[in-house]
């Protein structure tokens, strides 16, 4: 199904700004076959923007665009829910119908996600995959990070309580990926900088500089289907959306909103969904004050075998 002649068609006497927000969903399907199949990136609303306005479409009350009044500014923060009451005002039923409408249509769609960690080579994933948090494995990690360590020596004696001392049980299972790298860039280095929260956290203030000295901090990409979330996930993600949506098309800004957005995943992510890696130069610690750290080497041994 293609858009036709509906509130959204595009005609002549139409005002130049609708014109613009339709004229890229013109040639998409207005169901939800438009999701399909479809891999959307998040910072890239062009690679979403435009399917999600094609959805909207046989959605719109008579005039509802019009109600939108694409490009009339909004002195409203980005991540306001009250983006939800713009939109409100312009589709039939309420938003929260069509946010949980969206969150099944999404389901076959896949978004661009990105995990943080600090490897040596980061080949290994696009070889092997990514897997779960494995407490034993973690476990023996740490040992081989502690035995390799003279400085740690005195450590050794103390490992058995300093790791029944870190009770979170909560990450044995689940891996994490996020929806924007900007955010864990950001906000969540750590992950890049020192590798296992968990192995940190046992290590603590005194010992898990070590961390730093292996390694590089890398940013995994990969293409998550969106079946492998939750439904209320993707309605989370679906509410997001729709404010961005709303947000973009009434204030037009030359940048993408920001979003601390988190998948919890209980199965492993295989080698065929990691579709790159990078090594930022640049982090800021949240673990040492926000300093800066910087990467002495942002190449692994994939890198320089590329």
């Amino acid at each position: 199904m293609r858009l036709g002649k509906t509130n959204g068609d595009l005609s002549a006497s139409m005002p130049q700004a609708l014109q613009e927000l339709l004229e890229p969903a013109r040639q998409l399907a207005k169901d939800d076959s438009v999701w399909r199949g479809h891999c959307f990136v998040w910072k890239k609303p062009g690679s979403w923007v435009p399917q999600l306005t094609a959805w909207l479409s046989p959605r719109l009350r008579a005039g509802g665009l019009e109600k939108l009044k694409p490009r009339q500014f909004r002195d409203l923060c980005w991540d306001d829910s009250d983006w939800s009451r713009v939109l409100d005002k312009c589709v039939t039923a309420d938003v929260e119908y069509h946010t949980s409408k969206l969150a099944e249509a999404i389901e076959p769609a896949t978004i661009r996600a990105y995990h943080g960690c600090r490897t040596d080579d980061a080949g290994i994933y696009q070889r092997e995959g990514l897997r779960t948090h494995d407490r034993a494995e973690m476990i023996a990690r740490l040992q081989a990070v502690v035995d390799a360590r003279p400085e740690l020596k005195y450590f050794k004696d103390r490992l058995p309580d300093a790791i029944a001392a870190i009770e979170n049980t909560l990450d044995i299972g689940a891996l994490y990926v996020v929806a924007d790298d900007q955010s864990l860039i950001k906000h969540a280095a750590h992950y890049l900088i020192y590798g296992s929260e968990w192995i940190s956290a046992v290590l603590g203030h005194s010992y898990r500089h070590v961390l730093k000295t292996t390694g590089v901090p890398t940013l995994l990409e990969i293409d998550l289907p969106l079946r492998m979330g939750s439904l209320a996930t993707r309605k989370e993600l679906a509410t997001k959306m729709l404010r961005e949506w709303a947000r973009l098309a009434c204030n037009r800004p030359d940048w993408s909103a920001p979003i601390d957005f988190t998948f919890t995943l209980r199965t492993n992510v295989p080698s065929d969904w990691l579709v790159g890696h990078s090594h930022p130069g640049e982090l800021v610690d949240p673990l040492e004050h926000y300093s800066t750290y910087r990467t002495p080497k942002p190449e692994c041994a994939h890198c320089r075998a590329s």
